[in-house]
């Protein structure tokens, strides 16, 4: 629950109260505004009701997220009998899901392709419960870091390859998100460019060395 909401009542402590009972959550929680003090009037005449306007706090919003997708992996791992454990940490706009245990191989094959697959059902499943909201990324004993590095490794690698044959050099197949990647980490150079060939789970990149410059004496 993200969106901002709006509660009367006879005075402004009521209305922190009543948004409190409504949304679940502690005074603490709530980003508060106030747009109407609220009056009682003369003798009743003309009284009007206290406004505010409340949104949940940014990290109160993040732990809410890590705290129900924690609870639907540990669900998940204890019905397929996994020997796993997810442990939830906050950054500043997302949360970091970190599966550590016996059995972690199993989503650390193929490239880390089963982690991808985890990572969609989980952000489903909490965007089903609590709305559309900040992002869930998903790890497995920080297979997600140390895959990057040899992605980076192999893009600048088949970099020069490329320039030293002058000849494409087509990368394994990868994700998505993968072949996202090496195009960022060989965006902007002028020695190689990069596409993206095949189709399915065969789809690749392809680096491609640049045009030849050929220099003039003047």
């Amino acid at each position: 629950m993200t969106e901002e909401r709006i509660f009367e009542s006879k005075n402004v402590e009521q209305a922190i109260e009543e948004a409190c009972r409504v949304m679940g959550c502690l005074p603490e929680d709530l980003e508060i505004e106030i747009l109407e003090h609220g009056s009682s009037g003369l003798f009743g005449l003309g009284a009007k009701k206290a406004r505010i306007k409340v949104r949940l706090k940014p990290e109160k919003i993040l732990s809410e997220r890590a705290n129900r997708a924690v609870m639907f992996l540990k669900e998940l791992f204890l019905s397929g009998e996994l020997r796993l454990e997810p442990q939830a940490e906050l950054a500043s706009d997302h949360v970091v899901i970190n599966i550590t245990g016996e059995d972690r191989d199993i989503f650390t094959g193929n490239g880390g392709a089963a982690i991808e697959a985890l990572e969609f059902l989980v952000n489903k499943v909490v965007a089903r419960r609590l709305g559309v909201g900040p992002k869930i990324v998903v790890d497995v004993d920080g297979f997600r870091e140390k895959r990057e590095r040899e992605l980076r490794e192999m893009a600048l690698e088949a970099a020069e390859k490329a320039k030293r044959t002058r000849k494409p050099v087509p990368l394994p197949p990868m994700s998505a998100r993968e072949r996202r990647l090496v195009h960022m980490v060989l965006r902007g150079r002028k020695d190689v460019h990069t596409r993206s060939a095949g189709q399915g789970d065969r789809r690749h990149v392809v680096v491609h060395p640049g045009p030849v410059r050929s220099s003039r004496r003047k």
